[in-house]
C-alpha cells in the first residue's frame, strides 16, 4: 500500500497517479532496474539539512546531490540529513521518504533533468510501491524550486 497519506493528498487534489507494484527495493536506483524504468525517469527524495531548517531535494535515481549547488539554491549550508532526523521530523525510514514536501510542510527543490520528463516515477513511501504521475501535475501539486543540482555517481 502506498502511504495512506501520499494517498489522501494525491485524491484530494484529483492528481492522476498510477500505482506500481514491484519487488522490494530500498534504492530507488534498484527501483528502476526492477521496474525496468530509466533512471532518468525514476526519482529519489534527499532530506536535507540546514542551519535551521530541512529540505527535500528531488533529483534523478542514477544521481547524487551537489551540496554546493543546493546550498546556492537554498540560501543555507546544506548537507544530508541523518538517519535519525528521517525518524524524528519525518516519521519515515531510509529510502522510503516520498518526495512531497507538502506532506512534512518542507521546502522542495527539483533537479531540472527530471522536468525532461512527460511521467515522473515516484517512490510512495513503500519497498515494494512506487507513484507514476505526470510531471506537470506533480509540479502544480509541490511547486518545487528547479534548479541544477544533480551530479552522476562516481
Amino acid at each position: 500500500m502506498i502511504s495512506k497519506p501520499l494517498e489522501k493528498l494525491l485524491k484530494a487534489n484529483k492528481i492522476k497517479f498510477e500505482v506500481v507494484e514491484h519487488r522490494k527495493v530500498y534504492t530507488a536506483f534498484d527501483s528502476a532496474e526492477t521496474q525496468d524504468v530509466k533512471l532518468t525517469e525514476v526519482a529519489k527524495a534527499v532530506l536535507l539539512k540546514g542551519k535551521k531548517k530541512l529540505y527535500l531535494a528531488v533529483l534523478p535515481a542514477g544521481n547524487n546531490c551537489d551540496f554546493k549547488a543546493l546550498s546556492k539554491l537554498t540560501v543555507d549550508k546544506v548537507s544530508m540529513a541523518k538517519e535519525k532526523d528521517i525518524v524524528t521530523k519525518l516519521r519515515s525510514k531510509i529510502g522510503l521518504i516520498p518526495p512531497f514536501g507538502s506532506l512534512f510542510a518542507l521546502p522542495m527543490f527539483i533537479d531540472k533533468k527530471l522536468l525532461k520528463n512527460k511521467k515522473i516515477n515516484l517512490p510512495a513511501g513503500s519497498y515494494t510501491e512506487s507513484v507514476i504521475m505526470n510531471v506537470k501535475d506533480y509540479l502544480k501539486l509541490e511547486n518545487p524550486t528547479p534548479g541544477n543540482f544533480a551530479i552522476k555517481k562516481t
